[in-house]
């Protein structure tokens, strides 16, 4: 849709002929109506045509003889410009229609909608849009984005997009059938009010258009993942809980959604319109206030990871019953010895079986319920480590290594205690501890997260930096930290013997960590050939399953007689 206008230029030339006219104000008129350079239309109180010009017949691929009486409803989608023409002092303003194809020429149509002396009468405006530039960009109606200007925006996000690697998303957002308390006036206030809560809804940055009727077009782009683009639609459904006042009565409204995404469903424009038509139909089909996927199997697999995360939800309110440690052995290579054991987590699904910290953790991160999980973890270990020391069990001489989120390093993780007090509170000697932190969360550390650290240190628990070789880590911040270990990334690991370059990469990391005075630890190591290169590397501490795979507690005493070391 477009905003108000004044109406359509003419040229100098309008209205004149070869030959003079009539002077007469009459004859004058009917003259310019025949030769106007744009299609004109008179229609009455009921909405048929009454008197079209040449241009208009043209453009509507029609004659006059069978426009003559005719509904206009019928030939273009102008319910709406009409009911907002009739609003006392209303503007003149620009709708957008597609009529037709099979009936009119190519390009896009622009109706302008105006008021006579005849309050019953008005006068349609019809003009090909490259006929009439300048044209505002806004719908007078709702003051969403015209038609015309959504296209525009759609091809250049596609272009964009294309560019860029990314992809975008088309919503298609129809009202549900209702009972209307009246017509007219009252439905174009709906429309106003409808279009607002969705202007409210959507980013700033999206592009939402009125359709016309009772539909809206919203153009988002990236980020696109399945789960922003269902928040959007839910976020979007749930702004049209509260009623709407229409007629001074109140009014309940659900919308049906339609998505499609670029380029996942469509290869273009037109393609990426018809496909968030098929899913809007489908939303539709499902009953009042449902959204849809052009991908039937995404609703599903989105459907199947909400469940997902109940289940998580639920399970982390009471870690104890759900969730397992086992245990990992860390060996120096050249004695063979056992120097430590790293937790890590296990949850026995009901369904889906034996999942680990990949398949938990993001998720809990998106409950925002990491530092629950890393608690439970904590003061697990401290308690199997009483226990192995009680029992007289040769564990107990092991270091026990913890993985924190850095959420962790916040000052009231522990009830209103920071970590440092927990500990102290917990064990009077903590040398057998170590927490590791992944390298990219040490650029997001601020001087009180640092001071913890130092604190501590000074408790004796020693400080490891995981998964060096990810993401880009100062020096300097690594030198500035009370960091003992470093354990490099099992992707690096796992990459020696395949990749020529992955060895010069692991000796320039391990020298440079030498340097800052840390030990280095290699991680995922799954065979001889990894050891012996490892090795050669001169890096002692390895972790892997050619070493070992995680043991639950049970397991550990036999592992570790059996080794004799």
């Amino acid at each position: 849709m477009a905003s108000d206008a004044s109406g359509p230029p003419l040229p100098p030339s309008f209205g004149k002929g070869r030959r003079a006219v009539s002077a007469h104000p009459a004859r004058q008129a009917m003259l310019a109506f025949e030769r106007a350079p744009v299609g004109l239309a008179t229609v009455d109180g009921d909405g048929r045509l009454q008197a079209v010009n040449p241009r208009f017949c043209e453009l509507v691929g029609s004659t006059e003889v069978a426009l003559r009486g005719r509904l206009a409803s019928e030939l273009l989608p102008v319910g709406e410009a009409l009911v907002s023409s009739a609003e006392e002092g209303a503007p003149v303003s620009w709708y957008q229609l597609s009529p037709d194809a099979d009936h009119a020429p190519p390009g896009d149509l622009l109706l302008a909608v105006g008021r006579s002396d005849d309050a019953t009468m008005r006068l349609l405006t019809l003009v090909r849009r490259d006929e009439l530039p300048g044209i505002p960009e806004q719908d007078a109606l709702t003051g969403s984005t015209s038609q015309g200007l959504f296209q525009d925006r759609l091809r250049h996000a596609m272009e964009r997009a294309d560019r860029l690697d990314q992809g975008l998303a088309l919503l298609l957002v129809q009202l549900d059938p209702f009972q209307s308390p009246a017509k007219g006036v009252v439905e174009a206030e709906l429309v106003r009010q409808v279009a607002r809560r969705i202007r409210q809804t959507f980013r700033q940055e999206d592009t939402v258009a009125w359709f016309g009727k009772a539909r809206w077009g919203g153009l988002i782009e990236h980020p696109v993942t399945p789960e922003s683009l269902q928040t959007a639609a839910l976020r979007f459904q749930e702004a049209m809980d509260a009623p709407f006042h229409l007629a001074g009565r109140m009014q309940l409204l659900t919308t049906s959604i339609g998505i499609a995404r670029y380029p996942d469903d469509a290869e273009d424009d037109v393609a990426l319109m018809e496909q968030s038509e098929v899913a809007l139909r489908r939303a539709v089909r499902s009953g009042p206030g449902h959204h849809e996927f052009f991908e039937p199997r995404l609703r599903r697999r989105l459907e199947e990871r909400a469940v997902f995360l109940s289940q998580l939800q639920e399970a982390l309110l009471s870690p104890g019953q759900h969730f397992h440690l086992v245990y990992q052995p860390q060996v120096d290579l050249a004695s063979g010895r056992c120097l430590g054991l790293e937790a890590l987590v296990r949850w026995q699904h009901p369904r889906l079986g034996l999942l680990y910290p990949r398949d938990i953790l993001p998720m809990a991160s998106e409950l925002d319920q990491v530092i629950r999980l890393d608690r439970w973890v904590v003061e697990r270990v401290i308690l199997q480590r009483r226990q192995w020391h009680e029992a007289g069990s040769p564990l107990a001489g092991l270091g026990l290594s913890v993985n924190l989120d850095p959420s962790m390093l916040e000052q009231t993780v522990f009830d209103g205690r920071p970590l440092d007090h927990y500990l102290r509170q917990q064990a009077t000697a903590l040398d057998w501890l170590s927490l590791e932190i992944k390298a990219s969360g040490l650029e997001l550390m601020g001087e009180a997260h640092v001071h913890l650290l130092k604190r501590l240190r000074q408790l004796g628990v020693s400080l490891v930096v995981d998964d060096i070789g990810t993401a880009p880590v100062s020096l300097p911040r690594l030198a500035s930290l009370p960091l003992s270990r470093a354990k490099l990334n099992r992707e690096l690991v796992s990459a020696l013997g395949r990749r020529a370059l992955s060895k010069r990469v692991l000796a320039a990391m391990t020298a440079g960590l030498k340097a800052l005075g840390l030990e280095t630890v290699a991680v995922g190591v799954e065979t001889e050939a990894q050891c012996t290169s490892v090795d050669a590397l001169g890096i002692a501490l390895v972790q892997g399953n050619v070493i070992s795979p995680p043991l639950a507690t049970g397991e550990l005493a036999a592992w570790l007689e059996a080794r004799g070391k």
